[in-house]
């Protein structure tokens, strides 16, 4: 059974422009990987009997664009755009996975043989939380004990424990999210 407990969490000012600039540079990430999936699709699809040489330009086309080939792309990324650096590569690796799932939602029907609808590029606010894939784990960026919340890049914030987590629950993934009354630890065990 997965639990998940939202704790109200109490940035300075400058964690939360830090929070917020991760926020837009993940959206920035999350339109440019999804542009990049669009396109090759729209580059591979066409009628089986004919090929429109007017709308689509003729070159070679690329490798399939998944999770992993965007993955991989990481570290040109950084190299490229500097600010990127300064996120845990864990945090983007689960922005594209985040991407890959609606992504399969919309292309692959379920059991019922609904799908989706199309994933949808971001405007500027519109992507309201990231998380952290391990937490409390030796080898995890973020780290949850004497109700705060710690990395080596924020420093420690402290999180409103309305309701203790119960003796013997681990706890998996963190995410931030940012609602309009401030921001939230979402802790899932």
């Amino acid at each position: 059974m997965i639990l998940t407990f939202e704790y109200r969490i109490k940035p300075a000012q400058k964690q939360a422009e830090c929070i917020d600039h991760w926020l837009e540079l993940l959206r920035r990430h999350w339109n440019y990987a999804l542009g990049k999936r669009l396109d090759w699709l729209r580059r591979t699809r066409c009628a089986i009997d004919r090929c429109s040489l007017i709308s689509e330009p003729i070159r070679e086309i690329t490798e399939k664009v998944n999770y992993y080939t965007q993955q991989s792309d990481l570290k040109q990324t950084k190299i490229l755009f500097p600010d990127y650096k300064d996120i845990y590569c864990e945090v983007q690796q689960m922005n594209l996975q985040r991407l890959e799932k609606a992504w399969k939602r919309w292309l692959v029907p379920n059991k019922k043989g609904k799908r989706g609808g199309r994933p949808r590029f971001k405007k500027a606010g519109k992507l309201r939380s990231f998380s952290f894939s391990r937490v409390n784990h030796p080898k995890a960026v973020i780290k949850f004990f004497n109700n705060c919340i710690w990395t080596k890049k924020w420093g420690a914030i402290p999180v409103v424990v309305h309701r203790p987590i119960p003796d013997g629950f681990i706890l998996k993934t963190a995410t931030i999210v940012k609602k309009a009354d401030g921001y939230y630890v979402c802790l899932t065990a």
